[in-house]
Order: structure tokens, then sequence, then C-alpha cells
């Protein structure tokens, strides 16, 4: 599961995924548990270009089959 905030110059992504379980990169990803946001998710991803994009696919799709 994700929520998607878009932005002029970034897209947040919120994924259901705990983020104990990743390595936490400063401005690419957030444990967002003690944060208040909209959406669901616990772990938000800043994309900001394509090689974002490039490395949030593997989360991307490990948010998806945890389903």
């Amino acid at each position: 599961m994700v929520c998607i905030e878009i932005y002029k110059k970034q897209i947040m992504l919120f994924l259901k995924i705990n983020p104990d379980t990743v390595k936490l990169e400063n401005g690419f990803t957030r444990d967002m548990r003690n944060i208040g946001h909209y959406g669901t998710g616990d772990l938000q991803i800043t994309i900001k270009n394509a090689a974002d994009f490039e490395r949030a696919k593997p989360l991307l799709e490990r948010a998806y089959n945890e389903i």
C-alpha cells in the first residue's frame, strides 16, 4: 500500500513498510511512525529525480507484495 503526495519539485511516497527493516538515508527515506501525516504508511520516500525513482522501485515492489 502506498499514499502519494505530488509537489512541483518532488514526489513523496508513504509506504506500509516497517522503517526498522530499511536502511534510512537522509533526504530519501524517513521513519514517519511518530510524526503526524495524512495517509497511511510508516516509511516516507522522497523522489526528486529519476535516480531516486530507481532506488525506490524495490521498496515499492516490497510494499505491494506485503499486502
